[in-house]
């Protein structure tokens, strides 16, 4: 029984004394703290930006390879053209008469040109409408020929049964 107590009394001073041992022994780490700019400042104080020659070296250098390789890039032998636009077939205005031929490349090249009312002008020059007098138009009293009318309108039918 002697033998019981001692051993309780040994395990009841182990249960009490070892963790005050434990305790002063354990070390506290370095934790990672998030903080303004500011607060950092203040922990660390001001750091006096220090250059490094070599590094910058370095990085000059290898900016002023890429830069090399890209202008000197070589162009594959197999590179083909690439046509953003297929080539359309030229109309064949064979079939209409003279008149009618080039009235049509009178009106498309006005309309390909910088300014497209030409082409628009050019269309209506039968009929005597012109840039000086397309402002009695827009204001609604339109006066057109009637003989021009039908005049242009024979030409065009005759045009396109090619007399």
């Amino acid at each position: 029984m002697n033998f019981l107590k001692q051993s309780a009394l040994i395990a009841a001073i182990a249960f009490i004394g070892l963790p005050t041992v434990q305790a002063e022994e354990v070390t506290t780490l370095p934790t990672i703290r998030v903080m303004a700019e500011s607060e950092l400042r203040e922990e660390v104080g001001f750091v006096p930006f220090q250059e490094d020659k070599k590094v910058r070296q370095a990085l000059q250098h290898h900016e002023y390879k890429i830069h090399n390789n890209i202008q000197n890039a070589l162009v594959p032998e197999g590179m083909t053209t690439v046509d953003y636009q297929p080539v359309m077939a030229q109309p064949d205005l064979s079939k209409f008469s003279p008149f009618l031929q080039q009235y049509i490349l009178a009106v498309v090249g006005g309309i390909q040109s910088s300014d497209p009312t030409n082409g628009l002008f050019e269309m209506l020059k039968p009929l005597n409408i012109n840039r000086n007098n397309a402002g009695s138009y827009r204001d609604g009293t339109m006066k057109v020929n009637i003989n021009d009318l039908i005049n242009l309108q024979q030409q065009i039918k005759d045009g396109l049964q090619g007399h």
